[in-house]
């Protein structure tokens, strides 16, 4: 997994709920609001409340039970931020969300796997939030499966990286 050191982030924010479709932009502005006043110098508060965004609306999509939990840490003094988000699958959805995170990193241009996740069936709802995170969010992801309970970390620079590096 992307190092990042959990013992020593500045600000962290740990929510544990059963959300529903309708309180995914709410945790959005939530969590937009709370990085803008935690970290306003790094000025990554749109990406990271994407990031979270995705994820949540990953995790609801693809839970066997509707518990979810979001951990967000900043760390001025590292420079980077981890946004994870656990919750409980079925294998068959693990499987699903592995093979995602492969194709995904199977790109070493996050703009190349954005394009190519939008490829796999530009009709379909779903199944580009992930390489959205890498690409728009900058942010590295890992998949951490215990039993059935999984967790999404999406990892990188509390700054916002140089563009060029998401295209090249």
């Amino acid at each position: 997994m992307t190092s990042f050191d959990h013992n020593v982030a500045e600000a962290v924010l740990f929510l544990r709920m059963e959300p529903t479709w309708v309180v995914v932009d709410d945790i959005r502005q939530f969590v937009e609001t709370f990085c803008a006043n935690a970290c306003p110098e790094a000025e990554r508060e749109e990406a990271l409340a994407l990031a979270t965004h995705e994820l949540i609306q990953n995790a609801i999509a693809n839970a066997a039970t509707p518990d979810i939990e979001l951990k967000l840490e900043l760390d001025r003094a590292t420079g980077r931020v981890s946004v994870s988000v656990s919750n409980h699958a079925r294998a068959d959805q693990i499987e699903v969300l592995r093979s995602r995170l492969a194709r995904n990193r199977s790109h070493a241009s996050p703009l190349a796997g954005y394009v190519a996740a939008m490829r796999v069936d530009p009709e379909s709802r779903g199944g580009i939030g992930l390489a959205r995170i890498r690409f728009e969010a900058g942010l590295e992801l890992e998949l951490e499966v215990s039993g059935q309970k999984i967790t999404v970390h999406a990892v990188g620079p509390l700054a916002a990286p140089d563009p060029e590096t998401l295209v090249a």
